[in-house]
């Protein structure tokens, strides 16, 4: 929760999700289900999700530095911009959270039988130092333009297990709420180049210690 507080300083976004939640994480997570909610019930044009199978692509992929696109079967409407926007919110919390960290996934592993599992705090522990502790460092305001939108993501030290809550979430969100002809994770767009957007460089120092880590922006 820290983490959050830090950033509600800089995102007013974060900042609403914070309020009244007294530092309590499911607090937290109701708040961000009430805005979804509230959101979606301003879209008044019926469109519903689709049955076709959302085509899910991965092009070149640098997880400090990577652009997601996600193209609907229609152009996306006014109304339904802030709903794909809430589902990459809530999957930056969970990122900032350190949320996707493979290394600890100890229910996973008893998935067969998790009653009563004996739970290793040190494992659970031994991954959340303040060297690595596997978040999300930074990600851009959704954009639109006309059937797609994009979003920049800097994964920072979380693993790759994003990708598969991000794609599974957006498999489900284009059937229940409005269709998603494809997802596509890394590389560019010819026809909307990323030149000059505040987000985003190939220019990037990073720090092999400990697989990902800090880096920086080398200086010209």
């Amino acid at each position: 929760m820290e983490i959050l507080k830090e950033e509600s300083a800089r995102d007013p976004e974060i900042a609403s999700l914070l309020e009244g939640a007294n530092g309590d994480p499911t607090a937290v997570e109701a708040n961000i289900r009430e805005r979804f909610e509230k959101k979606r019930e301003k879209i008044y044009q019926d469109r519903s999700g689709s049955t076709v199978p959302t085509l899910v692509t991965f092009r070149e992929v640098n997880a400090f530095n990577c652009w997601i696109w996600i193209e609907s079967h229609n152009q996306i409407a006014e109304m339904e911009k802030p709903l794909i926007e809430e589902v990459f919110k809530a999957w930056f919390v969970l990122g900032k959270l350190g949320g996707f960290n493979s290394f600890n996934m100890q229910a996973m592993e008893n998935y067969d039988e998790p009653s009563f599992m004996d739970y290793s705090m040190e494992r659970a522990h031994e991954f959340s130092t303040d060297t690595s502790t596997h978040v999300f460092h930074e990600m851009s305001e959704m954009e639109f333009q006309g059937q797609w939108a994009r979003v920049y993501i800097d994964m920072g030290t979380a693993d790759e297990m994003a990708f598969d809550v991000l794609i599974n979430s957006l498999i489900q969100f284009s059937r229940e709420y409005f269709g998603l002809k494809q997802v596509v994770i890394g590389g560019v767009n010819e026809d909307w180049p990323v030149e000059g957007s505040d987000y985003g460089s190939t220019d990037l120092i990073v720090d092999e210690t400990f697989g990902r880590g800090p880096r920086g922006r080398l200086s010209r």
